[in-house]
């Protein structure tokens, strides 16, 4: 077979690859959330590693167990305390008068009307009255929260099998930490095995500052929010912090909808204060907070974590994100950074005789 035709061949054999990960993508989904738990998890393994029981070694299940309680553990105290609190305030949105919160913001549309009318600004054939109302009630409208919930879960699939798939993967990830390895082994050709090592061993380093550092990132975040939100009053600034927090992984789209949330939360929790005089300027010292945090994030969280594990310049980021999120969405955005941070590592290990290959991984 000439070199034309193994080409041609490589390049049907991967195309007919992507379309089978593309049909078992809940797999593939599966298997990446289990990577990422084994690579935020390796530290503790490291640690659990120097322990001896009678001058042995811990077992590699042992320690693989005693990991996965302890990831679960924090995972189960966060859910613990968001989830009940989350269901009430679905509880109590589900129930308000969206009339009588219309009423109550009547006078205040009302100024703001005659501020559009004084500045002749515009609202198509509606009365600004009429326009006002009909997004105020669109935003407060959430009365579909818990069908939308309810949606997400049923769009998972089986929660029980996905729970269990991860739980199975992360468990032997964690103890036979020679898989991923012997995996990439079996892929590469023999004269490129010294590269991949040395890929291996960077991606793995890598990527687990990048999950540490962001896990560190949310719980900055969760806390600036919840202890400001607290200092102002505001119910439930826990939940409110903490979907913050989470929320924020998803780049510049997450802290709209975290700050959203928040002004929401806030909003039909107040239903009894006076719009003019309590709600607004509550609202505003919500929004402020939100913006401050967003500040310290952009400004020192994130380029604290992306200098540490990704080593790349902020415009090359955000270009990164953009791209990533108008070929797949949010999602894309979300695996942006890591996805990139793997194919830099790949690129200067197999493909640095390239003048842009060498451009881009200069710092890794």
């Amino acid at each position: 077979m000439n070199k034309q035709a193994k080409r041609i061949l490589g390049f049907v054999l991967g195309i007919l690859f992507l379309v089978l990960l593309w049909y078992i993508r809940s797999v593939v989904t599966y298997i990446l959330i289990a990577i990422v738990f084994s690579l935020v998890a390796r530290p503790l393994l490291k640690l659990l590693d120097k322990v001896k029981l009678k001058g042995r070694e811990l077992p590699n299940a042992l320690k693989a167990i005693v990991t996965l309680i302890a990831l679960y553990s924090i995972i189960g105290g966060l859910v613990s305390v968001f989830v009940p609190v989350l269901a009430s305030e679905i509880k109590i949105i589900s129930n308000i008068d969206y009339q009588q919160v219309w009423e109550s913001l009547k006078d205040p549309i009302h100024q703001m009307e005659l501020t559009f009318a004084e500045y002749n600004i515009q609202t198509g054939d509606q009365t600004g009255e009429e326009y006002l109302k009909e997004k105020v009630l669109s935003v407060l409208d959430l009365s579909q929260v818990s069908g939308l919930f309810t949606n997400l879960i049923s769009g998972l699939g089986n929660i029980f099998i996905a729970l269990f798939s991860v739980t199975f993967i992360t468990f032997f990830l964690l103890k036979d930490r020679w898989i991923v390895t012997n995996a990439m082994e079996a892929i590469t050709p023999d004269k490129y095995m010294e590269q991949m090592h040395s890929a291996s061993a960077k991606i793995k380093n890598t990527l687990t500052r990048y999950f540490l550092g962001l896990a560190g990132q949310i719980t900055l975040i969760t806390l600036l929010v919840t202890v400001s939100l607290s200092v102002i009053g505001i119910e439930n600034a826990l939940v409110i912090g903490f979907f913050a927090g989470l929320i924020n992984v998803i780049p510049y789209l997450g802290p709209m909808i975290g700050a959203i949330f928040g002004m929401a939360i806030t909003l039909t929790t107040s239903l009894d204060l006076d719009v003019s005089t309590e709600i607004v300027p509550l609202l505003l010292k919500v929004a402020s907070v939100f913006a401050i945090v967003q500040l310290l994030d952009n400004f020192v969280f994130q380029p604290y974590i992306f200098s540490n594990s990704v080593s790349a310049h902020p415009l090359e980021i955000f270009l990164v994100i953009m791209i990533a999120g108008t070929l797949a969405g949010v999602t894309g955005m979300i695996l942006a950074v890591p996805t990139y941070s793997f194919l830099r590592i790949i690129g200067k290990e197999f493909f640095s005789q390239y003048k842009v290959i060498q451009s881009i991984t200069k710092n890794v």
